[in-house]
């Protein structure tokens, strides 16, 4: 069978739109083809054309309307869901749109209002409840979608991903202790982060390090201290707990309980790989030529990157020469890495991935780039290949710093380890993914690029 390219699935929907000009189907479908593809001018000629059409076309106009919502057009963007909303009085998606627009513009009692109606046009239907929580949570509305979520929840009281949403929705709306009684319900449905589902070991891990969270952050010392022990005895390989347990342990003055990496950051170990790459310099300027021509995301809202781009993270999977070479020597000097720490104590290297599993993404920032303190909590060993660096770095701009603090947990004394390391080209670090660290800003008018990577347990 012939593969048809992009390119001629928008020739023949083109061609389909001339034929028969009066169907409004076809210009809707060129209009989806055309935004696909990321051609937003064409595409809204296209939904133009089917709304003069059909002026009530349903399709046309929510995604008509999505689209002008999307590129900052509130005002068109408005025009078009409240015509929907007249039209199609219970299209939920619509009242969704039209409340986040409210909101856009301050109207905060009539986002509500109208947040409320979609929520009244809900079947008695528990998946229908969650979806719309996480809907309006993406909106911004936490307190509408935390009713959504007890609203499913009371439809189907088992059902667990309602659970952790709504106590995530509760962490964020800083309502700690009604999270950490969602957060206790999610482990008790879970029981342990074996015998599930990749998601469900991950809900259960990320309940358990953010329940932890929220008794350091309501300062119950006691509690939190009986709950890590008992935590323990369950799984000794819950990477935010671990980077938890390690921050907590320096802000109480205290041994850390969590076993998985004490003393995280003794673990930073620094290679230089231009002496493994003939010619290393014609090396990375292709390999940074191609990198900059694979598909990218500038700010990702999954990641930390600030004011930069970044790929998914299945580079290493990608059919190229210069990568398999890289790849190759990565993996060697893990092995490296393992040889030399494997005699001392932890659960860190008593169970060291024998998969050799692996996630890797390029990140390149530019002019006033940075990453936020963040650990991997799906990793295992963190790294990252510096391909392009600053040749004269001022004040520690682009460097990397690991310490024991991230994601605003409350500084009670003062006294955190933290340390730079200002990377050159070719340089590979390795760390334990529990351990925080960070870009700091670049400065200058020159791109920082690299290649971040995970070693992955299997399970």
């Amino acid at each position: 069978m012939q593969n048809i390219t992009e390119d001629e699935v928008i020739r023949n929907l083109k061609a389909l739109a001339l034929k028969e000009p009066k169907n409004a189907e076809n210009h809707c479908n060129l209009a989806i083809a055309l935004a696909e593809r990321g051609d937003v001018a064409g595409a809204i000629d296209s939904y133009k054309s089917a709304i003069q059409l059909e002026p009530n076309h349903l399709a046309a106009s929510s995604n008509l309307g999505s689209i002008y919502r999307s590129i900052g057009n509130f005002e068109e963007a408005s025009t078009i869901f409240k015509n929907i909303v007249d039209v199609y009085p219970n299209d939920i998606a619509a009242h969704i749109n039209l409340g986040a627009i409210y909101k856009q513009y301050g109207n905060l009692s009539e986002a509500e209002r109208t947040f409320r109606k979609a929520v009244s046009l809900l079947p008695l239907d528990s998946e229908a409840y969650f979806n719309l929580g996480n809907a309006l949570r993406y909106e911004g509305d936490i307190d509408i979608s935390i009713e959504c979520y007890k609203k499913a929840i009371r439809l189907k009281p088992n059902l667990v991903v309602a659970h952790y949403y709504l106590a995530n929705a509760l962490k964020d709306g800083q309502r700690l202790k009604e999270a950490i009684d969602s957060y206790s319900q999610v482990i008790s449905l879970l029981s342990s982060p074996t015998g599930h589902s990749p998601s469900g070991v991950q809900m259960f891990r990320m309940s358990v390090a953010h329940k932890a969270e929220s008794l350091y952050e309501i300062d119950e010392r006691d509690k939190l201290r009986s709950f890590l022990k008992d935590a323990i005895r369950i799984d000794q390989s819950n990477i935010r707990l671990a980077s938890l347990s390690a921050f907590v342990s320096n802000q109480y003055e205290e041994k850390d309980l969590y076993p998985f990496c004490i003393d995280p950051m003794s673990w930073i170990k620094t290679y230089n790989i231009q002496s493994e790459i003939t010619n290393f310099e014609e090396f990375r300027s292709k390999l940074v030529e191609y990198l900059n021509s694979v598909p990218n995301v500038w700010e990702p809202s999954n990641a930390t990157t600030k004011n930069g781009y970044q790929t998914e993270d299945q580079l290493f999977d990608l059919q190229n020469d210069l990568l398999n070479a890289l790849e190759e020597i990565v993996r060697l000097k893990i092995d490296e890495y393992y040889e030399e720490y494997k005699s001392r104590s932890s659960v860190f290297i008593s169970r060291w991935p024998a998969s050799k599993i692996m996630k890797s993404w390029y990140v390149r920032l530019i002019q006033g780039g940075y990453q936020d303190a963040h650990m991997h909590s799906l990793g295992w060993l963190s790294g990252v290949v510096y391909l392009s660096t600053i040749e004269h770095p001022a004040n520690g701009e682009g460097s990397i710093e690991f310490g024991l603090h991230g994601y605003d947990y409350k500084i009670l004394n003062e006294n955190v380890p933290k340390e730079q390391y200002q990377p050159s080209n070719g340089d590979l670090v390795l760390f334990p993914s529990s351990l925080f660290h960070k870009t700091i800003p670049v400065r200058q008018n020159c791109d920082r690029s690299v290649i971040a990577f995970d070693l992955m347990p299997a399970s």
